[in-house]
């Protein structure tokens, strides 16, 4: 399916004494306890690092490295010619450790944001991100997006909101005007909604597919993309790569629309759950993602 492929035969988890370590000896990645590049005889080995985030990279109960972000790495990767191979990484470590040459890339998942951009360099965009919230089984105020609970909440009805405190959901919901309470974890929002301390939790939806779809009593709403003052906010995350890394980069980017264009992306992310609303359309662009130009986006159909 994948073409030129191995199974990641390293996987390592970096501390951070670790990784500053690295910092000052990087062996350029790809390599063995010795030094030495792994060579499975199929070609020439690219070392990704990643994050243990279910289910965009992270290790299966066999310790294997799986998820939609692998499996794209060793889908592009693999045509590119490559044997893949897997580091993972504490999530803070990602950028420090790809810029130290202790893995060639980040298959992650990773959110492409300005300041982030400053530091690598990121290729086109894998995966949407998408909210979605978790409401009582039928639905009983009918809400489908933030609006739709503003809404009840200013025509007087008893609706809690619950998110996470650190989510982007609490900035949104800030931003138009919400009433709502901030939980520490994704299993507590989730609880307060299942023992009727509040009526909508909102969080990332392919987490909430993952996590509460098939919780009894409840239901997850489909994934939409919120908008504030008439600005719709989109985000995305891809593949990283360090900045000087332009001519890996560009072939990468070739592939990638090779398979936006087929359907094939939509095809590998679903393996995963991911569903259409989380492939980014071909128009949305790294370029404006890391200048924070949502208005340039904003004419994208979802």
């Amino acid at each position: 399916m994948f073409g030129k492929l191995s199974h990641t035969k390293k996987i390592t988890a970096l501390s951070a004494a670790a990784l500053l370590a690295l910092t000052a000896c990087g062996d350029g990645g790809g390599a063995d306890e010795g030094g030495e590049a792994a060579d499975t005889g199929n070609g020439e080995v690219i070392t990704v690092g990643i994050a243990g985030e279910v289910p965009y990279s992270y290790l299966d109960d066999e310790g294997n490295p799986t998820g939609a972000t692998v499996a794209l790495a060793e889908r592009i990767f693999g045509d590119m010619g490559y044997d893949v191979e897997a580091e993972l990484v504490d999530w803070d470590n990602l950028i420090p450790g790809l810029n130290a040459e202790r893995f060639d890339a980040i298959s992650a998942g990773m959110s492409i944001t300005p300041e982030r951009c400053e530091e690598a360099a990121f290729a086109e965009p894998e995966i949407m991100y998408t909210t979605a919230l978790v409401v009582e089984e039928g639905n009983p105020f009918d809400v489908h997006d933030l609006d739709d609970v503003l809404e009840a909440q200013e025509a007087g009805e008893d609706i809690t909101l619950t998110t996470l405190t650190a989510g982007i959901e609490a900035g949104y919901a800030t931003d138009l005007g919400l009433d709502y309470d901030g939980v520490g974890s994704a299993d507590e929002g989730i609880e307060m909604v299942e023992g009727g301390r509040a009526d909508v939790f909102a969080m990332t939806a392919i987490s909430l597919n993952q996590m509460a779809s098939e919780t009894e009593g409840l239901e997850v709403t489909e994934p939409f993309v919120q908008e504030i003052d008439g600005v719709l906010q989109y985000g995305a995350g891809s593949t990283v790569f360090r900045q000087d890394d332009t001519e890996r980069l560009d072939e990468y980017n070739e592939h990638l629309a090779e398979l936006k264009s087929s359907g094939e992306l939509g095809e590998i992310l679903g393996e995963f759950g991911f569903t259409d609303a989380e492939v980014p359309p071909e128009e949305m662009t790294t370029e404006a993602l890391c200048a924070n130009d949502l208005e340039a986006l904003q004419d994208i159909e979802e």
